[in-house]
């Protein structure tokens, strides 16, 4: 009990390491690493993105000669091949490290058990699964797309008390509060890319920008459409994010879009798009006929429902193109809640979609999206 105690405690560290990097590593996962000798502290450090020094690397520079006989608490499996960096291994190898504890395993192609198999093979004592749980879940994007083949999905829906999403002429700015907002930019600046529709870019005109929040990097938009009518200055078109329209037609983007042309234009097609193109998480942003068809191909691991303390009376309604019944199952399950500044948000998980058998086998059949 107190050895597992005592490894926890340092795990914990660990993990909260990675946290302040989360956001700031893809197409790399966020890891964290920790040395301790001799009931204390002597290294630590968190792997800063693509092309830096991984976290182990890190903590045990920071040891030094500490390191020999020590303890290696870290987040993720090291990794064990030449990349942009040498592997791991080797330097947990040179360091004299006598024992290593992993959160978990990595599930990219090029590692997947086999950083742990060459440090035992080298006599290093190696345990496995401290705070598992919480690990995989720093990490949901990178172990969906690689267990999976396809990104990670989260669905953000801004609604009214009484469950619209605008004003009946479109108008829908803004029906959350700053609070929320500032939210939305911090998880804009997490995904890899951002999805909506062309009639959200026509109406809202916005910047599928992350703002407000420190962006390592800007994520893509996404913007889907039939009938590749914009506006010529819309801001998604501008700016130093990059932009694809996806549709089934051929015909002008504006200069320096990409066109993806996918027929059929199902949300399946164009995840799998998007896996092949390395993108490992998106972030849906409306609207209501595109929340409907997302929610509806069963292909999305979390929805977020925002919920402001206002009321309209009529107006847009949340989801378009998707009827459900009273007796049928619950969307989600209910992870968490937050308060955000006079807003609510709630957390929903899909139980289904970031299991491999459900990447094969979607809920219900892909429809066609706006």
């Amino acid at each position: 009990m107190k050895d597992r105690e005592t490894h926890e405690k340092y795990m914990q560290f660990a993990l909260e390491l990675a946290r302040a990097y989360k956001g700031r590593t893809a197409p790399n996962p966020t890891v964290g690493a920790v040395v301790v000798r001799q009931g204390r502290i002597v290294g630590f450090g968190a792997h800063r993105g693509k092309g830096h020094e991984h976290a182990e690397v890190v903590a045990l520079k920071e040891a030094g000669e500490l390191a020999r006989g020590a303890d290696l608490y870290v987040t993720l499996e090291p990794h064990s091949f030449h990349g942009t960096t040498p592997p791991c291994t080797e330097a947990i190898k040179e360091a004299g490290i006598q024992r290593v504890i992993v959160a978990t395993r990595d599930p990219h192609p090029r590692v997947k058990g086999e950083g742990i198999r060459i440090l035992r093979e080298a006599g290093i004592e190696v345990i496995e699964g401290v705070l598992e749980a919480e690990a995989r879940a720093l990490n949901e994007a990178y172990f969906k797309f690689h267990e999976t083949g396809m990104p990670w999905v989260t669905v953000k829906i801004a609604a009214t008390l009484d469950g619209w999403i605008a004003e009946p002429s479109g108008h829908a700015r803004w029906v959350t509060s700053p609070e929320a907002r500032r939210f939305v930019h911090q998880l804009r600046g997490e995904h890899d890319a951002i999805l909506v529709g062309a009639e959200t870019v026509r109406i809202d005109d916005p910047s599928l920008t992350a703002r407000e929040v420190f962006a390592y990097r800007q994520p893509t938009r996404l913007i889907l459409s039939r009938s590749l009518a914009f506006p010529e200055q819309a801001k998604v078109f501008q700016g130093i994010a990059r932009t694809i329209v996806i549709s089934e037609k051929a015909g002008p983007v504006p200069e320096g879009v990409v066109l993806w042309r996918i027929e059929p234009m199902d949300f399946e097609t164009i995840l799998q798009r998007c896996a092949s193109e390395g993108i490992q998480s998106v972030l849906v942003e409306g609207g209501a006929q595109v929340f409907g068809e997302v929610l509806a191909s069963g292909l999305w691991d979390r929805l977020i429902v925002m919920i402001a303390p206002k009321l309209l009376g009529e107006g847009l309604p949340m989801i378009q193109g998707w009827a459900r019944s009273l007796d049928d199952p619950a969307i989600g399950i209910l992870e968490k809640t937050e308060i955000l500044g006079p807003d609510v948000a709630l957390f929903y998980r899909n139980p289904m979609a970031s299991s491999s058998s459900a990447a094969e086998s979607p809920g219900s059949p892909s429809q066609p999206l706006r």
